[in-house]
């Protein structure tokens, strides 16, 4: 049995230190007394799958970069392939990092998507479809996903406050660019505003503590 001199404790297992004090131990480990189980491994970590998908765009991209050049370079549609690999990896790592926690998941995705878009939509020439159609279908799609899904499981609403204050403010983004003139197909952007407004004042009116609560948290007023 291992012994820690410093905390005058037995420590039953196979321990490196004692778990007291952080001291070496004395005497001969002794497995077959260990308290708790050994805890598997997961078989996948978050970073190999990480890496994995990383491999999977590297080797889309390569592929396609070869065929262009093979068939010629007076058409460099190689170059979206690659871009749009990039922006798959982006938004899969994020979906990968917040696996365990669905709000924050779909609450970064709400921010993601509409930027990549932006930037897609830039890149392109710029037709405004991010802004008429992809925003607001976002924003729409994320505030009810969190919804439903903390309807489903019973999810207590300071548990999803945060991501789901933030996509509300962000539903209320098109109707800034409608008073700009930045938007030309008005239906979409009209019900995220309206759909945001409504859950904004839901949680006014209904969960005004924990929306106070989950700010001072926050923001630590």
């Amino acid at each position: 049995m291992q012994r820690c001199p410093s905390c005058r404790v037995t420590v039953a297992g196979h321990k490196t230190c004692c778990p007291l004090c952080g001291g070496q131990l004395s005497g001969t480990p002794e497995p077959d007394t260990e308290v708790f189980p050994a805890l598997e491994k997961p078989r996948f970590t978050t970073g190999f799958v990480l890496r994995l998908l990383a491999l999977i765009a590297i080797a889309v991209s390569v592929i396609c970069v070869l065929v262009n050049i093979a068939t010629g370079w007076h058409a460099l549609w190689s170059l979206f392939v690659v871009a749009g690999a990039v922006c798959v990896w982006v938004a899969a790592a994020v979906g990968v990092a917040y696996r365990r926690d669905m709000a924050q998941n779909i609450g970064w995705q709400v921010v993601l998507i509409p930027v990549l878009s932006f930037l897609w939509d830039w890149w392109t020439g710029w037709r405004g479809w991010s802004v008429d159609f992809v925003l607001p279908c976002v924003c729409i799609v994320g505030i009810l996903a969190m919804l439903l899904i903390a309807v489903l499981c019973k999810t207590p609403l300071r548990l999803f406050a945060g991501p789901f204050i933030g996509a509300c403010f962000l539903g209320l983004l098109p109707l800034v660019l409608i008073a700009c003139g930045c938007v030309r197909v008005l239906l979409p952007s009209l019900l995220c505003a309206g759909l945001a407004i409504l859950s904004l004042a839901a949680l006014i009116l209904f969960q005004w503590q924990t929306i106070k609560a989950e700010l001072q948290r926050r923001f630590h007023l």
